[in-house]
Formats: C-alpha cells, sequence, structure tokens
C-alpha cells in the first residue's frame, strides 16, 4: 500500500458514518450527521471551488445539528496518531462552543460513536 495514500482520519471518518447508518432505526437524529471533506486532498482547482462554495479551514470533520443537553449541537474533530488539533480547528471549535456547541476533539471513532449515543440519550 502506498504510505502518501493512507488517510487514517478519513478512514476513521468512514467508519463513524458506516456507525450511524446501522443505528439511524435507534436515533433518528442520526440522519443528520453530517461530515466535512476538509480531510480529502484537493487539487488546487477543487480547493478554489470549494472556498468558493463556502468550505472553511478548520470546520471540524463530524456535525450533529441537533439539540441535546442545553447544546444546539455537537462537533467533532477526528485525529489519528500523535495529529493534533490545528490552530485554525481549535479556534473553530471555540466560535461553536461560543454558540452552544459541544466540542470534541477524538483520536477513535468508537469513542466519537460512543459520544454521540450519550449525547442523544442526554447522558452527558
Amino acid at each position: 500500500m502506498d504510505v502518501r495514500r493512507q488517510s487514517p482520519e478519513f478512514d476513521s471518518q468512514v467508519a463513524l458514518f458506516n456507525w450511524s447508518e446501522l443505528h439511524e432505526k435507534r436515533y433518528p437524529a442520526l440522519t443528520l450527521l453530517r461530515g466535512s471533506m476538509n480531510g480529502v486532498h484537493l487539487t488546487a482547482a477543487q480547493a478554489g471551488k470549494a472556498k468558493a462554495a463556502g468550505m472553511k479551514k478548520g470546520e471540524h470533520d463530524v456535525t450533529l445539528p441537533v439539540a441535546r443537553g442545553g447544546y444546539v449541537g455537537l462537533s467533532i474533530e477526528l485525529k489519528s496518531g500523535k495529529n493534533k488539533p490545528t490552530k485554525e480547528q481549535l479556534e473553530y471549535g471555540d466560535h461553536l462552543k461560543a454558540e452552544g456547541w459541544l466540542v470534541a476533539y477524538i483520536w477513535e471513532w468508537t469513542e466519537a460513536a460512543d459520544l454521540i449515543k450519550r449525547y442523544l440519550e442526554g447522558k452527558l
């Protein structure tokens, strides 16, 4: 496998969305779960189009625009290995928190799935 093409954060996001599809009957709000394409490598032309269409630097990987437990939504930035959130991701998260969102930085998709379940069940 070409190491340059590996993308563990992307793979985690895909796994999380596969999990969400399996659990939509139990948690209907999962139909509103959304993913960002910020982690996907784009050509310069594609990146220009994405920016023009509203893609923001620092936008988190996963958002759930559903109010629970006093929050207006849940935003998750998935990381892998020793990766840390970027300055832009932290600033984006701070803006979301100021607007009433629950923000999390998570390194395992299974932890993200658990957080989403607890969030939807009001167990935070």
